[in-house]
């Protein structure tokens, strides 16, 4: 029996499953690979900083990578509704691996958390999406980009997050395509 690269959706609590269905759609959709629902796995309490009321992204990342999923996925994608953050910025809507197997994104500032205004549903997806492919894109070997509007731009806020299109400028489209022929000339 051959193996079949899938990318494995890691909820970790807390999470909005009902959200969950529709971004594994769009992130299969957008990067022709099959993407698994795993099981839901807590937050490490270590990974959460009190003074800050936050989770530690990239301790969150080991988490996901020492973590037995049962299966081996290609790419690992944890989302959850904590608030995340590194030491050298206030927040971060998700971090990844570059050229990993990890990345994380959360649903809190996105969706309203941190105080704006609640988006719509259709408005929510679209950031989530937004960020799962951006930070996928990390772990595909995509550094970011300044081409305008292109999916691997940095967003530090969500005015920034909105003004993204759902796709690649050529130059990251090329070096996507690249990473995965480099897989097949394996």
């Amino acid at each position: 029996m051959s193996y079949r690269p899938f990318l494995g959706l890691v909820p970790l609590a807390p999470v909005d499953h009902l959200i969950l269905p529709d971004l594994r759609q769009a992130i299969a959709d957008f990067l022709f690979l099959p993407v698994k629902i795993l099981p839901t796995r807590p937050l490490p309490p270590q990974t959460h900083h009190p003074g800050r009321n936050q989770y530690y992204s990239t301790q969150l990342l080991d988490y996901l990578l020492n973590d037995e999923h049962g299966e081996d996925p290609f790419r690992i994608l944890g989302i959850t509704a904590a608030d995340l953050y590194i030491p050298i910025f206030t927040f971060v809507f998700g971090e990844a691996q570059l050229d990993g197997k990890a990345a994380i994104i959360s649903t809190f500032r996105p969706g309203a958390g941190a105080g704006e205004v609640k988006p719509s549903r259709s408005l929510l997806l679209s950031r989530l999406i937004k960020l799962s492919l951006h930070e996928l894109g990390h772990t595909f070997g995509l550094p970011h980009c300044r081409q305008d509007g292109c999916l691997m731009g940095f967003a530090a806020n969500l005015e920034k997050l909105d003004q993204k299109k759902t796709g690649l400028c050529k130059y990251c489209l090329i070096l996507l395509d690249d990473y995965f022929q480099s897989l097949q000339d394996l």
